[in-house]
């Protein structure tokens, strides 16, 4: 092998395995990165819920989701009248369903100086159920509304790794570390401050 040939190989192969290095740190880093959030936010890091749509089934839906985030402790959900509460939660109607479009959630939220003040979260049950959503897939549609409300990924900010419960099209995922690093990052950043 003439030294021409041998250098080249040497060259192919540290581009190969800096390739390769960039590829695996690029993965790790997208899965390690912290759910992105809006500039708006609640007070403090709790809020006051009612669930409001009267399907039981669905009562139990978004209780399960209040459950899976409270434990985390990055927030506290708690019960409220329908008439004072700060997020209200339910379910769209058959005539709301259309205006969804193919969103099987979605959430509105009011701020003043960005800071939370009225949210409403509903969920689509028309599509969850024409797309064959278990149960537990419904559950996580309403803990990704949830995130919503608590101002995570507002907008068309949602978590790029589908290893997130934010990320745009999620049915199979449930709150990952990402996310609660994501909730406890926003309750720890000023209101009017975002990460991306």
């Amino acid at each position: 092998m003439t030294r021409s040939a041998w250098y080249r190989k040497i060259v192919m192969v540290v581009v190969t395995i800096g390739l390769f290095v960039s590829q695996i740190g690029g993965a790790v880093a997208l899965a390690a990165s912290t759910t992105p959030f809006g500039p708006e936010r609640f007070v403090t890091n709790h809020a006051t819920y009612a669930i409001t749509t009267k399907s039981a089934y669905y009562q139990r839906i978004w209780r399960s989701a209040i459950r899976a985030w409270n434990k985390t402790g990055a927030f506290t959900f708690k019960l409220a009248s329908a008439k004072s509460a700060q997020i209200k939660l339910t379910t769209a109607t058959p005539s709301e369903s259309q205006q969804l479009g193919k969103d099987v959630g979605l959430t509105e939220f009011w701020a003043r100086h960005d800071y939370l003040f009225k949210i409403n979260s509903e969920l689509n049950p028309e599509l969850l159920h024409n797309y064959g959503y278990s149960r537990s897939d419904d559950t996580h549609v309403a803990e990704h509304e949830l995130g919503h409300a608590m101002g995570l990924a507002m907008g068309l900010a949602h978590n790029p790794s589908k290893h997130s419960v934010m990320y745009y099209e999620n049915r199979s995922v449930g709150i990952q570390q990402v996310d609660i690093d994501g909730v406890k990052a926003r309750y720890q950043t000023p209101a009017g401050q975002a990460a991306s």
